[in-house]
């Protein structure tokens, strides 16, 4: 293996922000139609312990790692793909890192997984604990979690990204 790099390192600006679990369930899953599975994308990886640790990080406020977006909108993406995907009805961002932390933010949403109870309406009996589910949060357990969990989103302008992946489509 080489170290050394064929010309020098490019640059690749990201633009960041702090975005609520519940936004990347929705507005980037179904207004920008996110693009969970490009070609460099392994298949869902977490089990379900993995993802109800991500969701209690989220009831404690705890800070999580930063997904990256690939912006496919911008001038250099398009001028890399030859078009805009949204002429064609394709997503506005491909997922580059954090899958598995926007996939748990679908399933929460959508009432999946059970995570030990705490500040409830309700719980349920599983096997392990009482557990509960997004539905099941307080009025005011829910605006807490929407005011204050968050995930970190990096959005890239990543045109070399949507070259390599439009040539590997291609083959």
């Amino acid at each position: 293996m080489t170290r050394q790099t064929p010309s020098p390192l490019a640059h690749h600006t990201l633009r960041t922000s702090d975005r609520s679990p519940r936004e990347i369930a929705t507005s980037f899953h179904e207004t920008f139609s996110l693009h969970l599975e490009p070609q460099h994308q392994h298949g869902d990886m977490w089990d379900e312990d993995q993802r109800i640790a991500l969701i209690r990080s989220w009831l404690t406020t705890t800070p999580t790692d930063i997904v990256i977006f690939n912006d496919r909108t911008t001038p250099d993406a398009k001028a890399a793909n030859g078009y805009d995907p949204t002429d064609r009805g394709e997503p506005m961002y491909a997922c580059i890192d954090g899958k598995q932390r926007i996939t748990t933010a679908y399933l929460w949403y959508d009432d999946r997984p059970a995570v030990p109870a705490a500040d409830v309406t309700a719980a349920e009996e599983t096997a392990n604990d009482p557990s509960l589910r997004h539905s099941h949060l307080t009025r005011a357990a829910r605006l807490t979690f929407a005011n204050r969990a968050h995930l970190s989103v990096a959005i890239a302008n990543a045109s070399r990204l949507a070259a390599r992946g439009a040539q590997r489509e291609a083959r």
